[in-house]
């Protein structure tokens, strides 16, 4: 007797239901791939200031380390793509470590406003823009990687918490300490 092997689509299926045939058969992790390419190229193409040839690299590397992971994701209550972050922060990480370079990262004017917002600046004109600029160009990777995932990428702290291996209370008060050190900053 011949059985029909079932061709599954994405969007008939949740995200455990993808991990956990991806889980069985390799085959069938490229129901997450299709999902998730596009969110992790922008996330490394932001990372890497706009290197697209690069940011293709990086991405494929980020799906290839996810797919011979897959059989160790652990469901722990955080969307999948956190996990795919995790891997896709990592990569970027190592290519900047390899190249020893700067990276860039593009801001839109709203994701601005919403941090002067949370920075309790009054004044959200394009002078103050500037200046909040000039500081997240003064801190560390570390710190601007949390900087823009709270507020560019618009994780929550949980999300980010998961990427960092951290508590959510920690990835809190780590990102909250960042914005009262650029408060005081001058």
């Amino acid at each position: 007797m011949l059985f029909k092997r079932k061709k599954y689509k994405q969007e008939e299926l949740t995200d455990a239901q993808m991990i956990l045939l991806a889980q069985q058969n390799h085959k069938h992790f490229g129901l997450l791939y299709e999902k998730y390419f596009e969110q992790m190229f922008r996330f490394v193409f932001k990372r890497l200031g706009g290197d697209e040839e690069n940011a293709s690299d990086i991405t494929q590397q980020v799906f290839i380390k996810a797919m011979g992971a897959i059989g160790n994701y652990e469901d722990r209550g955080f969307p999948f793509s956190t996990w795919l972050y995790r891997i896709a922060q990592n990569e970027v990480n190592m290519y900047f470590r390899k190249n020893s370079r700067n990276f860039t990262v593009e801001v839109e004017e709203k994701h601005i406003i919403t941090l002067l917002e949370e920075m309790e600046c009054d004044e959200k004109g394009k002078d103050h823009q500037e200046v909040l600029v000039q500081k997240l160009n003064r801190l560390k990777p570390e710190q601007l990687d949390l900087i823009e995932l709270r507020f560019f990428q618009e994780l929550s702290f949980r999300e980010i918490a998961d990427i960092y291996n951290i508590t959510e209370a920690n990835a809190k008060m780590r990102i909250y300490r960042i914005i009262e050190k650029m408060q005081q900053e001058k």
